[in-house]
């Protein structure tokens, strides 16, 4: 009898072991509550993803980021795309997330000049005594922004969405390292300020992204939505 009891346990925890591993897990979502974007917490370990170069040989190919996790992200996108209020239409994305702490403009056309390297740019931001410091930043969220305009000279309507971001001091302070290594260099100081930045992360676009040479600024003038992260 005891023998059978125990035959019976081992067979009912076999069993729970096999359903636990085959239950597929909750696919991640957000919400909008109140005119409110609900995002997961999660979203804030970068350290647990991969520092992603981005070099190459034409321009605008070179540019430092912090690489987010996209299944955090793509929720967003999918609930704005979802809420005609928000989207205003339909909206491609580039199917990743990052924040762009060195722009490609910043890169090609004040640093590249006065020596900097890409490869300089990258081992600031993952070598030394603050191994991988770019991926282990600290950020918040302020809202979600959205920007439109007009570009000329086709007179195309341009529209872009993104998080705009909050308490970046981390990233503010890799771009000081950037500036001191340019200015080690002989560059300019009064080409590249550490501080004049606007980081967010993008979430689509109408035809494509705009930037502050389209005349538009990512910044908490464009917020149209709170963000919670829970």
């Amino acid at each position: 009898m005891r023998f059978f009891i125990v035959l019976l346990l081992t067979v009912a925890l076999a069993a729970s072991a096999v359903l636990g591993e085959s239950t597929p897990q909750r696919p991640l979502s957000s919400k909008l509550k109140d005119d409110t974007i609900v995002i997961d917490r999660n979203v804030f370990n970068t350290a647990d993803t991969p520092f992603r170069p981005h070099n190459g040989t034409k321009p605008f190919t070179n540019w430092v980021g912090l690489t987010l996790d996209y299944s955090y992200i793509q929720p967003v996108f999918n609930l704005i795309m979802s809420t005609e209020s928000i989207a205003n239409g339909t909206l491609r994305t580039r199917g990743e997330a990052h924040i762009t702490v060195i722009t490609p403009p910043e890169f090609d056309r004040v640093l590249r000049p006065a020596g900097v390297t890409i490869n300089e740019l990258d081992d600031l931001a993952t070598a030394g005594p603050q191994r991988n410091r770019l991926q282990k930043a600290k950020f918040g969220m302020e809202c979600l922004g959205r920007v439109q305009v007009v570009t000329k000279p086709k007179n195309v309507f341009q529209q872009a969405l993104q998080i705009i971001l909050k308490e970046y001091e981390d990233l503010v302070e890799y771009r000081w390292d950037v500036f001191n290594l340019f200015v080690q260099k002989g560059g300019n100081p009064a080409l590249f300020d550490p501080e004049n930045f606007s980081p967010h992360i993008t979430l689509g676009y109408r035809h494509r992204d705009i930037f502050e040479g389209d005349g538009v600024f990512k910044r908490k003038n464009a917020c149209i939505r709170n963000i919670v992260v829970e």
